[in-house]
């Protein structure tokens, strides 16, 4: 006479326990664990490095899909051919940013020394002026302010005007041609100089005199890009105030799962909700007939031995159980998805906003001396952002940890032994 021994998976096992413990459930456990929803993948390739920022925002993949988080191999599938070879080159591209960053904290020194330079060599000129009688002395600008005659709160060019008189003044000069010398100077030094010298030849020698030691120039003038870099800089500024109120908004710690309470709400709700759910009591039911099915079926192995395959009928209704753990996956991953699109497209259009940004920054940059402070200072702020870049793959991160109930097996066998 055969003995035939039950050795079928864990799950054909568990309903002859469920009859010692009462509260034990086939489905029960079956939401994943919160901290383990998103999966490191091995042997993951890298995608190319990307050059700038701008190509790593283009480049970044769509925001994940209902259909590439609601089961774990869809998941995978996404995770390996789409996303990890995005992360990586992000990283990557993360690690090449800090060497230009460093680069450019070297350029910004020496930069700063050069301009430390040209502010005293800016105050001697000043001086100078200040001897030959063509500037205001520090004290009678005080003196200006201390009276009400200028405001330092005013715009540069109202205190130009009201300064004016006391320019034109030391210059033998109107107000009126001392503000067209000042216009001139501004948009055609040399054409100023000509003009000097031909319509106030006193004033062009005592200009002169003054400045020779400094080659005739004014040392402490602003770079012309000035303005330019300027509105750049106040861009980049409020780009970074941006990121940071998205962070807030989203509840980014760069750390999933420990302070994103959005996410660990909807978990708890899937929690309570699943026991109770439409799909949770239909598999019950499935699969209690299965297993009295099962074990009619077992009864009837006396003539077998060795591996025997369940039958069809075992995989038709596990597959139906698998169609509805779809469908509850689904209903639910709609809901984790919204959780991260908002703070997917902020991140894309900030990210974005910088790019641009550092991208006019060295346009501009290289209209002139590329070892200006002013240059410099943008494109550190650039870096800066660029180093914060790895939030840009937060929300796809997240939107990937969907806790998805994994299938179930659908097929099996049962291993027979003679007695």
């Amino acid at each position: 006479m055969k003995k035939i021994l039950l050795m079928a998976a864990m799950m054909l096992a568990l309903p002859m326990m469920a009859q010692e413990e009462e509260e034990w459930r086939y489905t029960q456990g079956w939401i994943t664990n919160l901290y383990t929803g998103y999966i490191e993948l091995e042997n993951v390739k890298a995608a190319p490095t990307p050059k700038t920022m701008l190509e790593a925002v283009d480049r970044m993949p769509a925001f994940p899909t209902v259909d590439q988080i609601y089961t774990v191999e869809a998941k995978e599938k996404a995770l390996r051919t789409i996303y990890q070879p995005y992360e990586k080159a992000l990283n990557a591209a993360w690690e090449k940013n800090g060497e230009v960053s460093r680069d450019v904290d070297r350029r910004i020194k020496v930069a700063g020394e050069k301009q430390q330079k040209v502010g005293q060599k800016a105050m001697a000129q000043y001086q100078s002026n200040v001897n030959a009688g063509l500037m205001p002395s520090q004290e009678e600008m005080m003196q200006m302010m201390m009276s009400g005659e200028i405001n330092p709160n005013w715009s540069e060019d109202k205190i130009m005007d009201a300064m004016a008189g006391k320019f034109a003044a030391k210059w033998g000069v109107s107000k009126q041609e001392y503000l067209k010398i000042i216009n001139m100077a501004q948009k055609n030094p040399k054409g100023t100089e000509a003009y000097l010298k031909s319509n106030h030849p006193d004033l062009y020698k005592r200009l002169y005199a003054a400045n020779a030691p400094y080659g005739n120039e004014n040392v402490n003038a602003d770079d012309p890009r000035k303005p330019e870099f300027d509105r750049i800089n106040d861009g980049l500024l409020k780009a970074q105030d941006d990121l940071q109120e998205a962070r807030v908004a989203y509840g980014e710690n760069l750390q999933f799962s420990q302070t994103h309470s959005k996410y660990i709400t909807i978990y708890e709700q899937m929690q309570k909700e699943w026991d109770n759910s439409s799909e949770a009591k239909q598999i019950e039911a499935i699969e209690m007939a299965l297993q009295k099915r099962l074990d009619a079926w077992y009864l009837t192995l006396t003539n077998e031995w060795g591996e025997v395959p369940y039958p069809a009928w075992y995989t038709t209704e596990r597959q139906k159980e698998n169609a509805l753990i779809d469908q509850w996956n689904k209903r639910w991953a709609i809901k984790w998805l919204k959780v991260a699109e908002d703070g997917d497209k902020a991140y894309r259009s900030i990210f974005r906003r910088i790019a641009e940004l550092g991208i006019e920054n060295d346009r501009i940059g290289e209209q002139g001396d590329t070892e200006e402070m002013i240059y410099l200072t943008n494109k550190k702020l650039v870096c800066t952002l660029y180093g914060q870049m790895t939030s840009l793959y937060i929300p796809i991160r997240d939107a990937m940890a969907f806790p998805a109930i994994e299938h179930v097996e659908t097929t099996g066998y049962m291993i027979v032994e003679a007695s």
